[in-house]
């Protein structure tokens, strides 16, 4: 695990991209959570990781409509993979 995690050509990855790389060269049992713990408790990804995420925003009551159907929203989902179709949002 160390030399994958370490590698110049991995450069740090996370957990889930670490197991990816190493499933298709190695198996032993508990091993996605035996990977998520080594990644976790290497201090170098953890501050790194930590600076380049952005805050929270803050947490808000939307109002709540007097009528049914008063108001509408939509979520977007984009960048997505394409599909067969060529769909690439939902």
């Amino acid at each position: 695990m160390h030399e994958s995690h370490k590698s110049k050509y991995s450069i740090h990855p996370g957990s889930d991209k670490m197991y990816h790389d190493l499933k298709m060269l190695y198996w032993w049992p508990n091993m996605k959570a035996d990977i998520a713990t080594y990644v976790s408790k290497y201090l170098t990804c953890t501050k790194v990781k930590a600076e380049h995420q952005r805050p929270s925003g803050l947490l808000f009551q939307p109002d709540i409509p007097e009528w049914e159907w008063e108001k509408i929203t939509m979520d977007f989902i984009t960048k997505l993979p394409k599909t067969a179709a060529g769909y690439d949002s939902i």
